[in-house]
């Protein structure tokens, strides 16, 4: 089962997304049966709900779903540091929940906006890897949840403000590029804007910047913005119909709920690692991390001055 749009969402889905409501259903059997003929996608069982969401993410081009589904399963095999061991229970999941680094704030009609709060990351105590888990993690909640977010899409908001040189250490060539294309390749997202507060860049930053910039499109790239000053955000939002300010002392009690829903689908997140591919039996060339993102010893450290 489908969950049924409201009519502006839906109004906007076949405006801006291709939408025809008489044809979702042969669309998902399409990709059904599509994926009953992958012999190396046997294991994957999605629901409706989240095929309408690559289709969504894809302006219901079937071929670009099936590209993105082939990846989206294939990354769970190739890129364990991110797939594996994603229970919400698992000690430094628990961390950053009970902090509250990363929170969608919902709004409806508008698109999601997507809170991180990077100055509450201690790089001597938290990996940036299990970070980067726990961001997709919440997309593929938001995949499935949140109808806004897929059809009005994302609005990031990245809070640098305060942040020190040692998370920018974490952040490898390796670990940037199987970031960045992962969410490229495999995510069906509509990123509108991501707004990047930094009231003053370090060269840590700007080395990470850069090489972040190397992998993004020449359209998302576009779509980043840096400023320096917070009240800059809430204007932005507020030009945007959605709120005269952002509420920030509200933020803990989004924190709450978030924690609380990332936890009740422990089960899922379970049951989704047996779905994925298996290189063994795919057609032609298996993928390996090698294949996809380049050998990662070729890779250096950031270089930081």
């Amino acid at each position: 089962m489908i969950r049924p749009l409201p009519p502006a969402l839906q109004e906007i889905a076949e405006k801006e997304l291709n939408e025809k409501p008489d044809r979702i259903e042969a669309d998902i059997l399409a990709l059904r049966g599509w994926l009953a003929k992958q012999p190396h996608l046997q294991a994957v069982k999605p629901s409706d709900q989240l095929l309408i969401a690559f289709l969504r993410g894809n302006k219901h081009s079937l071929e670009r779903s099936k590209e993105k589904l082939d990846m989206f399963y294939t990354l769970r095999s190739v890129v364990p540091e991110i797939y594996n061991h994603r229970n919400p229970f698992d000690p430094a999941l628990q961390e950053f929940l009970k902090l509250g680094i990363l929170l969608p704030i919902r709004r409806e009609g508008f698109g999601t906006i997507v809170l991180t709060r990077f100055a509450l990351f201690d790089p001597s105590q938290h990996k940036l890897v299990d970070f980067i888990k726990l961001v997709f993690m919440t997309m593929e909640i938001l995949m499935l949840e949140d109808d806004s977010y897929l059809i009005c899409g994302e609005h990031a908001l990245t809070d640098m403000d305060g942040v020190g040189i040692g998370i920018f250490l974490q952040w490898t060539p390796a670990l940037a590029k199987k970031t960045v294309l992962s969410v490229e390749k495999s995510l069906p997202l509509r990123l509108k804007d991501n707004y990047i507060l930094v009231p003053q860049a370090s060269s840590a930053f700007e080395a990470a910047f850069n090489l972040v910039k190397t992998l993004l499109s020449e359209k998302l790239k576009k779509r980043i913005h840096i400023i320096t000053k917070k009240e800059v955000v809430c204007d932005v939002l507020a030009k945007k119909n959605v709120t005269s300010r952002l509420r920030w002392p509200s933020l803990k009690e989004i924190s709450a709920s978030w924690k609380d829903k990332v936890e009740s689908y422990k089960d899922w997140f379970l049951q989704q690692a047996e779905e994925r591919s298996d290189e063994s039996r795919r057609p032609g060339v298996p993928k390996t991390s090698s294949t996809l993102f380049g050998v990662e010893g070729s890779f250096r450290k950031l270089q930081v001055d």
